[in-house]
Formats: structure tokens, C-alpha cells, sequence
């Protein structure tokens, strides 16, 4: 990667009002800042703890603890937040965390009562190992409490269908209440998993732990101990369980004939890391809760970056390649085969898990993929271009060619400058040798390697691709390589 260069060196010494008095300029607007809310968010709490710190006698620091748990939650969700990129305000989160304490208070005690009763969900009475625990705690707590945080998820998906059915965009309401995908939905259930964490620390856990400390200094000391953890649990704990089910909840929105199959994955994708987590103590105190730490986080970041890739595509938007694209790999020096076979299927640990990967797919009704599966080598002369081709801009970001492959190059490569409705689809010819055919309604331009140039109208084709040839889409140069 090259580095930018360094900002140019004035003429003169001279400095603009705007650089003296940044506040001033026209150029900014700090109120539109989508990092002033977490700034204000943190000099707020600061405030309020020492205010709260000087006036806390005898060692009474529940308010104290209180605030603290609060910020710890508002802050995780505001950095899933913002890295999202979705376009609802923040403020529209509010009602699923409020959805979800209303039913804490009204109705938590019925999914108590049907899991621990009519399901194998009562940990109290199963035999204290791993797997009578992990039964329990996925028919008990598992089911129970991911249902409970869905509950904006359902309503959200139950309006989604309204506006859809009748043909209506919506107003600024209904939009807020509407579940408009994978995103939006793991929004709602990363809001809903953090008010349920408050709830359950602040009103549960940490008054218990207060109450059994030999006095009120060890007691609020314990309390504050286990407060901590238990907040900043979420991002692998109830936020990213139930924003798991948020993303299946999401797909339903553009997949309503797999409504009840997504929904019926997402709850029990969430339940069986919400059991493992409270069981995995009795495999081992500290490896067992760091493996389901590690396997929660691995769903969940899996779900949260193919959320983001699959907005970007909806909305047209920009993708950031650097953190949510994978990258083309480096495939080593081997048999030649023609340009643009994906390298050769390598078994072992891969082939189990995407053999698994294919059994979910297949019960919740996937038809299709996103991404060409790699297939066998095809072995050929000495004469065809070594290995395969990738395109890209640059080579921070590539992308395997294979035939009957699209590829939307206004999505892939917006961030270097290429303009919307730039598309092309990937042909093979009789001999093996790629083209890229023009399927969008720009001309673009063409180098090759030997010197030439050209142009490619709309619907007409470039090719055969070598490697070194460059295709010039608005101000941006995408290259071909060989891999």
C-alpha cells in the first residue's frame, strides 16, 4: 500500500481564520457530527460520576454503579452503531429497549413458567454438568429470553409487511417501527440485548451480590466487581445474541416465503450460544467461558459484516473493501489452468465446515449463492495464462474472474471514483479465454499491454483478458492481474 504524501507546503506563512478559529468555518457543521453523540455521551457520564462520587456516603453507590452500567451499554451500541452506516437515527433504537423492559416487568414470568415447565428448561434441578446444563440453559434461559428480546423484531417485520402489502413508502413513524433488513434488525436486537443486561445486572445480579457482602464496603466493592464484566459481556453476550436473530429476522424482510424458517434459525442459533455461555463454566472456569466468548464473537461479527456488505449492495452505497470485502488469496505457483478457474478445492477442516455451512443452507430454503464454489483444475498447455485473473484498483482490494460471474463495479470500486451503473458480466469463451461484457449504459476505455487502446460500448465486450490490462471507468483505472 502507498502511503499518502505529506499535506503541501504553503507559499507563505500566512494562516486562514477558519485554521485559527475552526468553530467558525463554514465548512463544518459539528452538529452533524455522527461522533458528537458518543463525545457528549462520555463528558456527561464523567460528570455525573464524580457529582455522584462526592455526594456517595457510606459506601451507597448504587446510582453510582448505575450510571456507570448505563454508559458501558450506550457506548457499545453507539460504536455498533456507527460503524454500521445505517441511515435511521439513533434515536430510533430507543423503542425495542423499552419493548423489552415492558415485558421484563409484565411477561417475563410466562416464558419462565413454559420453558421450566413444559420444556427440559429448569437448571435448577438438571445434574450440574456440561451437558444436562447446556439442555437446560438453551430450552430455559435460551429460548425464553431470545424470544423475549425478538419482540421488536416481530413488530418489526409485522409493519415491513404492512407497508409492503398496501404500496406505501411510509412516514418518518412507520419507517422507524419498519424492519428494513439484516442491519436495521441487528440494530434492534443489539438495542433490546443491552437494556435487557441493565435490567437483569442492576435490578438481579448486583443488588444480590451487594446484600451477601460481609458489609457494605465489601458488598458495594463485589457488586461493582461483577458489574463490569457482566456489561461488557454484551458484544458476546446478550447484545450479540439476540442481534444474531435480528439478522435472520432481517433477511425475512427481502425472503417472506422463509419468514418462519429464518425466524425458527435465528432463535435457535441465539439460544444455543445463550446456553452454551451459561454452561460452558462447568467444561472449565476460564477456557470454557473464553471458547464460548470466541464462538459468540465469531457468529456474530460474521453476521454484522455480511449485514453491512448486503446494505451497501441494496442502497448502491460505497463498500468499505478494508473491513467488510474479503480479500482475493495469494494462490502459490502450480499446474496451469485457464484464466479465471478458482483454485482447487483443499478438504480437511474447511470441506466439514462448509459441508455443515450447506446442510443450514439448504434447511431454510437457499437456492443460490453470491460467491462462484471453487471447482476442480482443468489441465492445459503451457500456452494459457498461469493460475487465473483478478481485478481491482489497486492491491489493497481483489477479486477473483470466473465465467458467469457479475460484477457490479459502481459497488466494488465506488471509493476509487468509479460512477454508478457500471456494471459487467464475466464470459468464456471456446478456448477458455475471459471477456468482460458491458451490461451498464457507460462506454469504457481500454489499455492493453501491448500499448493499444479502445473503447467498449455498452453491451459489447473486451477480451480476451490478459493480465496488465486496464479498463478506465469514470476517473478510476481498474487492472487486471494473474494470480
Amino acid at each position: 500500500m502507498v502511503e499518502p504524501p505529506l499535506p503541501p507546503m504553503r507559499a507563505s506563512d500566512g494562516l486562514t481564520r477558519s485554521e485559527l478559529l475552526p468553530l467558525g468555518s463554514s465548512r463544518i457543521n459539528i452538529l452533524r457530527s455522527r461522533a458528537l453523540l458518543p463525545f457528549v455521551l462520555t463528558a456527561a457520564t464523567c460528570v455525573a460520576l464524580f457529582s455522584t462520587y462526592f455526594q456517595t456516603k457510606k459506601f451507597d453507590a448504587t446510582l453510582y454503579m448505575s450510571i456507570l452500567a448505563t454508559f458501558f451499554v450506550l457506548i457499545t451500541f453507539l460504536a455498533l452503531y456507527l460503524f454500521s452506516g445505517e441511515r435511521k437515527s439513533v434515536f430510533a433504537y430507543i423503542w425495542p429497549a423499552a419493548l423489552t423492559v415492558l415485558q421484563l416487568a409484565f411477561v417475563f414470568q410466562l416464558y419462565f413458567y413454559l420453558t421450566r415447565t413444559y420444556l427440559p428448561g429448569d437448571t435448577e434441578s438438571a445434574a450440574k454438568t456440561f451437558s444436562a446444563q447446556f439442555v437446560a440453559n438453551v430450552f430455559g434461559p435460551g429460548l425464553s429470553e431470545e424470544f423475549l428480546k425478538a419482540g421488536a423484531l416481530f413488530v418489526g417485520l409485522l409493519v415491513a409487511a404492512w407497508l409492503r402489502r398496501s404500496g406505501r413508502p411510509g412516514n418518518r413513524l412507520t419507517r422507524v417501527f419498519a424492519l428494513e433488513g439484516p442491519i436495521d434488525g441487528m440494530l434492534m436486537g443489539a438495542a433490546a440485548g443491552g437494556a435487557f443486561i441493565l435490567i437483569e445486572t442492576l435490578l438481579q445480579y448486583v443488588p444480590d451480590t451487594v446484600r451477601s457482602g460481609s458489609s457494605a464496603a465489601a458488598g458495594a466493592a463485589s457488586g461493582l466487581m461483577l458489574l463490569i464484566p457482566r456489561v461488557l459481556n454484551g458484544l458476546v453476550g446478550h447484545m450479540a445474541y439476540s442481534a444474531v436473530f435480528g439478522y435472520f429476522a432481517g433477511l425475512a424482510v427481502s425472503h417472506p416465503r422463509a419468514t418462519f424458517r429464518l425466524l425458527l434459525l435465528g432463535w435457535t442459533l441465539a439460544a444455543l450460544l445463550h446456553g452454551f455461555w451459561n454452561a460452558s463454566p462447568y467444561l472449565h472456569l476460564t477456557w470454557g467461558l473464553a471458547a464460548s466468548a470466541a464462538l459468540t464473537g465469531i457468529v456474530f461479527f460474521s453476521c454484522f459484516t455480511k449485514a453491512r456488505q448486503l446494505e451497501a449492495s441494496r442502497l448502491g452505497l460505497p463498500v468499505d473493501g478494508r473491513s467488510i470485502l474479503a480479500l482475493t488469496p495469494r494462490v502459490a505457483t502450480g499446474a496451469r489452468v485457464p484464466a479465471g478457474t478458482p483454485p482447487p478445492h483443499q478438504g480437511g477442516l474447511g470441506e466439514a465446515v462448509s459441508a455443515l455451512a450447506t446442510a443450514l443452507e439448504r434447511s431454510v430454503g437457499v437456492r443460490a449463492r453470491t460467491t462462484v464454489p471453487p471447482g476442480p483444475p482443468v489441465l492445459v498447455g503451457p500456452d494459457v495464462p498461469p493460475s487465473g485473473l483478478t481485478i481491482g484498483a489497486g492491491d489493497d482490494i481483489r477479486y477473483a474472474l470466473a465465467p458467469g460471474r457479475p460484477i457490479d463495479f459502481s459497488s466494488l470500486f465506488a471509493f476509487a471514483g468509479v460512477p454508478s451503473g457500471c456494471s459487467g458480466m464475466v464470459e468464456a469463451g471456446p478456448d477458455g479465454a475471459l471477456s468482460i461484457r458491458n451490461t451498464g449504459p457507460a462506454t469504457w476505455a481500454v489499455s492493453r499491454p501491448d500499448g493499444s487502446a479502445g473503447t467498449v460500448a455498452p453491451n459489447a465486450a473486451v477480451g480476451p483478458l490478459q493480465s496488465g490490462m486496464k479498463l478506465v471507468l469514470g476517473h478510476a483505472m481498474i487492472d487486471l492481474q494473474a494470480y
